[in-house]
């Protein structure tokens, strides 16, 4: 048992540490494009010459598409948010959308009634998807999003979107999402996280493998949905199946990583474990349901390589789970009858519990000791180069501490529920 778990073990931390070192190799191999993303973004051309901004006449319409449900206490702020985006004004549309909420979130929304850039509407409630659709119906501007209505933009983030649009076949460019005021525990981790999606979602750009267009201010161009079609009740993640299914036709979708959006992380672990059920269960659906792209060449990075080695990651974690807590109650036993045995020996018993000998003069060399460690050090460096791709200027470091800590703890609450929803053929709530 121990073999095969020990081969199980080192072909796992292989593949996620081989993946890992994938990124980072994509990221030197692409350097010198970020930076000259960057600098067209500060107006900046290759030689060093300042460019002239676009002529307000000659920038397209955009309209935003804001879908409410119950939320009374955040949609107000989402608003005035979009209403502060450094954009020319008659280009620019909000449509807030109220699905059918049952608090009192449509009266606050009826303080911008008559404002000439936003247009309200109700309907009965179907889900977030009905409302985005009922959207897409309605505008007619040349690009279409959405904001989350617990979520607020930076006032650049649309002019730092669109210019990604120039490149030839893409349709969709997402932003990059940080934690509002992460003031706990919690909130320190979900910034972290956060912090390594920025990092994350940029090289799967670069790859053509991103999976997913973030409800929070991803953009598209309006005339592809007539194409792929409207957006599907897709087991709670409808951002999610969109990607997959732009991505299925061979669609480019790009990543803005300048374009910064702040979102209101959960506050409890019962509301983030909600969430993360919510997400991981439709991102094991949503692969299940495009299972024709994994290990599919055809898909390139997508199918041949993020979409299997995440799904085997899943697997892979939970089957450590099991592992550990078996080994755990196994030597719980033993340490407990050799107490009533021989006493207490707190260095034996140690020793006998973390299943290794004790000695402060040497260092442990196990190769996945080593391996674990270089895996923990390129994570480090994925935060923090995605706090400096978006341009986030925090000197605190402490969230990836939690992070390191803390996240791997409490990330198995969701995991198993995810997949146990799967089997059971269950989509999770939406709150």
């Amino acid at each position: 048992m121990d073999i095969a778990f020990d081969l199980f073990l080192y072909s796992f931390m292989f593949l996620i540490l081989y993946f890992q070192v994938f990124l980072i190799l994509t990221l030197l191999e692409n350097r010198s494009s970020i930076k000259s993303e960057n600098k067209r973004l500060e107006g900046i051309g290759p030689d060093g010459e300042t460019l002239e901004n676009i002529p307000d006449t000659d920038k397209p319409t955009v309209t935003i598409v804001v879908p409410v449900f119950n939320e009374e206490k955040t949609v107000e702020k989402t608003i005035l948010s979009l209403l502060d985006l450094n954009y020319p004004k008659d280009k620019l549309t909000i449509m807030v959308v109220d699905d059918g909420s049952k608090d009192n979130t449509w009266k606050f929304v009826q303080k911008f009634q008559g404002h000439p850039m936003i247009a309200l509407h109700q309907k009965e409630n179907g889900g977030k998807y009905t409302a985005l659709n009922y959207a897409i119906e309605h505008a007619t501007s040349e690009y279409i999003g959405c904001l989350d209505a617990d979520s607020f933009v930076d006032s650049e983030a649309l002019n730092h979107i669109l210019p990604y649009f120039a490149e030839e076949g893409v349709v969709a460019v997402t932003p990059s999402m940080k934690i509002q005021n992460p003031d706990n525990v919690l909130g320190m981790i979900q910034n972290a996280e956060y912090q390594l999606g920025i990092f994350t979602r940029k090289i799967l750009a670069i790859l053509d493998a991103q999976y997913v267009t973030p409800g929070p201010f991803s953009i598209f161009k309006r005339e592809v949905f007539n194409d792929v079609g409207p957006y599907r009740h897709a087991h709670n993640t409808e951002d999610l199946e969109m990607a997959l299914r732009l991505q299925e036709k061979h669609y480019k979708i790009r990543n803005a990583h300048r374009a910064l959006v702040y979102t209101v992380g959960p506050r409890t672990i019962y509301k983030l474990y909600k969430q993360r059920v919510r997400w991981t269960g439709g991102f094991i659906q949503n692969a299940l349901d495009y299972k024709r792209l994994i290990l599919n060449p055809n898909y390139g990075n997508l199918g041949f390589l993020v979409l299997p080695l995440a799904m085997y990651s899943i697997l892979a974690t939970l089957i450590f789970l099991a592992y550990n807590l078996t080994t755990l109650i196994t030597r719980s036993f033993e340490a407990y009858n050799r107490f009533k045995v021989t006493g207490f020996d707190w260095r034996l018993d140690l020793q006998q519990f973390i299943g290794t000998n004790i000695d402060w003069w040497f260092y442990n060399l196990q190769s996945s000791l080593i391996l674990g460690s270089i895996a923990v050090l390129i994570i480090i460096f994925a935060v923090v180069y995605g706090k400096k791709l978006a341009g986030i200027k925090e000197n605190n470091y402490m969230d990836i501490l939690y992070f390191l800590l803390l996240y791997s703890l409490i990330s198995p609450l969701w995991l198993i529920t995810s997949v146990y929803n799967t089997i059971r053929n269950r989509d999770a709530a939406w709150r």
